[in-house]
């Protein structure tokens, strides 16, 4: 690979980072929530999944 092209994405990584931890905490805690959300579903559409609970409850914001 392309030195200059990994230092390109070395670098946005970096940026996204900065600008994530930047970011109020209370939008944080929404995504978070939002991620809960898919995962639930993915828990409860795929039945070969190993987790003994199915059904987990979500905060609402």
């Amino acid at each position: 690979m392309d030195k200059n092209y990994l230092l390109h994405i070395a670098e946005a990584k970096d940026n996204y980072h900065k600008n994530r931890a930047k970011m109020p905490f209370g939008e944080k805690v929404k995504i978070i929530v939002e991620l809960q959300k898919i995962e639930n579903e993915f828990i409860k559409s795929n039945k070969n999944r190993n987790t003994k609970v199915k059904n987990r409850k979500v905060w609402e914001i």
